[in-house]
Formats: C-alpha cells, structure tokens, sequence
C-alpha cells in the first residue's frame, strides 16, 4: 500500500498556524508578565494589573465557538488571517488609549477575542491537511507553538514594558504577526 506525503502546501499552512498560534499566545499570555510593572510603574493595585492580564483570556473565552463556527463556514485560512489581523488592530487601537485603564483592559480584551481565532482553526490545518499517518507528527509540531509563545512573551514582554513602557507592549504584540 502506497500512502502519500502530505504536500509542501501543507506544511507550509502549518508553519503558518504555528508562527499564528504563537503570536496569539503572546497576545494572550503577555498580559501576565506586565504585572510587576502595571504594579510598581503605573500604581495598579495587584486587583486592577490582575484584570489586565485576565483581559485576552476573557476575550478568547467569549469569541472562541463563535470563531470555530467561522472557520467551518469559512476556512482556517481565511479566520486565522483575519483573526491575527484583527489582533494587531485591537493592540494599535488599544495604543490610542492606553491612558485609560478601563479602555486599555476593553483593548487588551479585544486582541484576545481576536486572538481566539487561531485556537479555533489551526487545529483544522491538521486534520485537513495531513493524511491519518502523519497527523501526530503535525499535531505535534502545532501543539509546541503555545508555550513556544508564552516563552517568547516571558523573555521579551518585561524588558519592552521597562524601557518603553505600557505603548511599546501593545506596539509589540501589534506587530508581531
């Protein structure tokens, strides 16, 4: 029995998914290592830093269904690219008014409601993509990509926001897709 490889399209789309999933878990995730400054530089108290950081996961949990709906009406492809495009328009909107803590925690949100997109469909890019012999070496490669982000968020996120503070975040997590 002769099995075919998946094709270089495929592999492609999963780079594409993990390098997305990535920049959605450091949109997701990033939050959480600006605490000490959101605390020491800015005087949140531990509660409202703590709200922040909360922000991208209360939005992935609202949008999550909504976007695995989207990508069975409309394709992967189609939600990641929109949903790591309107990621980064949350962050450089959520720049606009980052004087505002209730704002910023509503633009922070909006990038992880955005972000929700990624975790929806770059699972799909496997099943659909790969023959059955290969989807565990996939799955595999697409699973490294959330802590490949959070460790991308640890290392990068707490000397941004020192020397540039709270914009420069939100610039990063912007550009990063």
């Amino acid at each position: 029995m002769t099995v075919n490889p998946p094709s270089r399209q495929a592999w492609v789309i999963l780079v594409i998914g993990v390098l997305s999933q990535m920049a959605a878990t450091v949109a997701i995730t990033g939050p959480a290592f600006l605490i000490p400054y959101m605390h020491t530089e800015l005087d949140y108290t531990l509660t409202q830093a703590g709200t922040v950081a909360a922000a991208p996961s209360f939005g992935l949990i609202v949008t999550l269904i909504a976007w695995g709906a989207f990508a069975d009406r409309f394709g992967e492809r189609l939600a990641m690219t929109l949903g790591i495009g309107l990621t980064a328009v949350a962050c450089a909107l959520a720049v606009l008014v980052v004087d505002s803590p209730v704002w910023t925690v509503i633009g922070i949100a909006a990038s992880g409601a955005a972000a929700a997109s990624v975790n929806s469909a770059s699972g799909r890019v496997v099943m659909g993509w790969f023959p059955r012999h290969r989807r565990g070496l996939a799955m595999g490669i697409r699973q490294m990509s959330p802590p490949l982000g959070t460790s991308v968020a640890a290392l990068a996120i707490p000397p941004i926001a020192a020397a540039h503070g709270l914009t420069a975040y939100l610039w990063f997590v912007g550009a990063e897709p």
